[in-house]
Order: structure tokens, then C-alpha cells, then sequence
């Protein structure tokens, strides 16, 4: 789902990322932490995913 400032990626009600845009490069955020910084959206969602099935 797109908001104003980048993207939040859900399954079903639970949210498993959001991804903000920052200076030229994606900002990755699960459950309030940052866990990367990456140069593509693509990259992002990537590094969201990985993160949030390793804290599950």
C-alpha cells in the first residue's frame, strides 16, 4: 500500500514492512526498527521480507 512517504507492505491486516524513500535510497523498517538501507525499491522490499520471516 503507497502512503504520502513510501510503502507499507501487509499480509492480510499484519504488516510486515515499511519501506520510506530518504535521500536517494529506500529506508527498511520492521516492527519500528530499522534493518537496511538500499539503493532500489526492488532491494527493499527484498531485505523487508527477509527481515520480517526471520523475526516470525
Amino acid at each position: 500500500m503507497d502512503t504520502t512517504d513510501g510503502a507499507v507492505i501487509k499480509s492480510g491486516k499484519k504488516t510486515i514492512a515499511e519501506i520510506k524513500e530518504e535521500f536517494g535510497t529506500f529506508v527498511v523498517k520492521v516492527s519500528g526498527k530499522e534493518v537496511a538501507v538500499v539503493r532500489t525499491f526492488e532491494e527493499a522490499l527484498e531485505e523487508g521480507i527477509k527481515a520480517y520471516n526471520l523475526s516470525v
